[in-house]
């Protein structure tokens, strides 16, 4: 049922076998044995699509229910032999420095040696983290995104991200002890792609200014952004990170309007969080900083 779960989200045989760390031969043998097992076939399949077909779309939800009702027993049981078994698939973003996610996972694993843990860097940002989150495939994720976006998602925020404005070293306004975010609207920026959590927030408040920037440059590693600005030109308005080479540019506080982003865990709403999940959130206060840096 996890093999034919995985197939259903993907849409592919070949995604839900990396997505599994099987062989997509072991998924395919799975998936024919379930449906030679309930007489009917749950996808419709050519050689350029893999669909859902009716039988497997009903199927579907009840498949997830048993197996989340098999993890849930499983855990129940750790429980009761006072040791925590199973799985916990963590999402998180590149260069976080607000987080010591290692340090924290060998804290983890320490005190719960049965539970494999899978760590999951994304690279579509706060905003795919957050969709896998939603759909399951991962247990909890940590996010950069504000409390609106955050449909179905209980977010447990544990940091704030403090934005800065990074400019060539001769730019005009190189000089200037501030930057305002209305001084930027003419610029080409160096720019999140689409998704990331900093992306929607910085979107977001050039939009509340009235203004639409032109965005020249998308990278999915925000922190390398200041080499991309001393290469190219522009502007970046990204997170403050503890260590960035600032060579050939500068980097200057942000003054008036600032947005602002809280750094989170992410879990699904309306469920209890499985007992690894509450047992790592318990342990993360010792593992996080709220210093203002990425």
């Amino acid at each position: 049922m996890r093999y034919f779960i995985a197939v259903a989200e993907e849409l592919s045989f070949t995604r839900a076998a990396v997505r599994l760390f099987a062989a997509q031969s072991t998924v395919s043998a799975a998936v024919r044995a379930l449906e030679e097992d309930l007489r009917v076939s749950l996808f419709e399949r050519s050689t350029r699509a893999v669909a859902l077909s009716a039988a497997g779309a009903v199927f579907l939800p009840e498949a997830k229910s048993v197996v989340a009702a098999a993890e849930r027993a499983r855990e129940v049981v750790g429980e009761a032999s006072r040791s925590l078994r199973g799985s916990l698939r963590i999402g998180t973003m590149t260069r976080i420095t607000a987080l010591d996610l290692p340090r924290l996972v060998g804290a983890f694993r320490q005190r719960h040696p049965l539970v494999d843990i899978q760590i999951q860097v994304s690279s579509s940002g706060a905003g795919g983290i957050a969709e896998d989150v939603r759909r399951g495939r991962l247990d909890m994720g940590v996010v950069a995104l504000a409390s609106s976006e955050a449909n179905d998602l209980d977010l447990r925020p544990f940091a704030t991200i403090v934005y800065v404005a990074v400019l060539p070293a001769d730019h005009p306004l190189a000089r200037r002890e501030h930057i305002v975010l209305k001084d930027l609207v003419d610029e080409n920026f160096v720019e999140a792609a689409s998704g990331f959590g900093t992306r929607t927030a910085m979107d977001r408040a050039f939009r509340e200014l009235g203004v639409t920037r032109r965005v020249s440059v998308e990278i999915t590693d925000i922190a390398s952004a200041a080499s991309y600005v001393r290469a190219v030109g522009g502007a970046a308005v990204i997170p403050r990170y503890e260590a960035m080479d600032t060579t050939g540019v500068v980097v200057k506080p942000l003054s008036g309007t600032v947005p602002t982003t809280k750094l989170s865990f992410a879990v699904r709403a309306g469920r209890a969080p499985s007992p690894a999940v509450s047992a790592l959130l318990d342990l993360s206060s010792n593992y996080t900083r709220d210093d203002g840096t990425f």
